[in-house]
Order: C-alpha cells, then sequence, then structure tokens
C-alpha cells in the first residue's frame, strides 16, 4: 500500500459528494474511517486529565464545555502502538449509541485529511485475515482514490464494555 498522503488529495476519480458522507483521517500510517455523522466534534489536541486504574489505551478525559469526555489512543486500541503527538494530532468526539444509551467518547488521531462520500460500488468486502489491526473493528473495506481504507466500526471500537473495565 502507498502510504504517500499527497496521493489521497491528487486523485479525484472516486470523489463522490452524493454518497454517504465519511471522516477520513490518519493513525500510524494507515487510512481510516467513520461515518460522518457519527462525528460530533473535532478538537485540537490538548492536555487530558489521567484517570487512575483503566486500560492502557483509555488516556483520559478532557473537558469539553464542563462535560468530562474520556478519550482513548485509537492505535493503542488496536494494540499496534501509540500516537506520536504533534501539532495535526487531533481528538475527534464520536458519538455511539450502545445499550439504548449515547455516548461521546475522544478518539486520538494522527491527523484528519478528508470529509467526503463513497458510493457503494467503492465498498469491498472485508478481508478475514491479513489486516493490522482485528478484523472486529473495521466495519468494511472501501477503495478510496486508488487506496484502501478501513472503515471503523465505531461501536466495537469505542464499546462500552471493554472501556468501562477497571484494572486492579
Amino acid at each position: 500500500m502507498n502510504n504517500n498522503i499527497d496521493d489521497i488529495y491528487d486523485d479525484e476519480e472516486l470523489l463522490n459528494p452524493n454518497g454517504e458522507q465519511y471522516f477520513f483521517f490518519l493513525c500510524g500510517s494507515d487510512r481510516y474511517a467513520l461515518k460522518a455523522l457519527s462525528v460530533s466534534e473535532i478538537l485540537e489536541n490538548q492536555q487530558i486529565t489521567k484517570v487512575p486504574k483503566c486500560e492502557k489505551y483509555i488516556k483520559g478525559v478532557v473537558n469539553i464545555r464542563g462535560n468530562l469526555i474520556g478519550v482513548i489512543d485509537l492505535l493503542d486500541r488496536f494494540e499496534v502502538g501509540e500516537i506520536k503527538e504533534d501539532n495535526r494530532t487531533s481528538i475527534v468526539v464520536v458519538t455511539t449509541k450502545q445499550d439504548d444509551k449515547e455516548y461521546n467518547i475522544g478518539m486520538m488521531i494522527d491527523e484528519i485529511f478528508e470529509v467526503d462520500g463513497l458510493d457503494t460500488d467503492s465498498i469491498i468486502t472485508t478481508p478475514s485475515f491479513g489486516t493490522k489491526i482485528q478484523s472486529r473493528f473495521i466495519k468494511y473495506m472501501a477503495r478510496y482514490n486508488k487506496n484502501e481504507i478501513s472503515v471503523l466500526d465505531e461501536d466495537e471500537v469505542l464499546k462500552i464494555a471493554d472501556l468501562s473495565v477497571m484494572k486492579g
């Protein structure tokens, strides 16, 4: 897979403003997407308050207009490394509905690169093996500007049952 970020911007042959909208971003050297409607807010990287006895990938909480939002390191959640924070690092607040309750959870990502549509022809089957991250985190794969992108299953990535486990 070609990891040159310029390739994403140069080729517009698969851009589809009429397709369902997705939020595309980089994490590590890989490209990912989420349904744009699940993204409620994008924040510049900021000070995160640590919370004791949480899983390592849970970085802590941030205060957004009086609401505490939990923040996870997406690469750490995928068990493939940790975000290397710099001026492009962002926190994407995602809304997930689980057990008839809505949750807002922040995900640290390396870089935002696009909000765009994907048409149904660009969606491809997720391989059952050979992906860098666990297939349970991937809703499906899609082709976008000659690149394969993992469209994440935000409910699985942000599974409350996993995030709420306290370590002894």
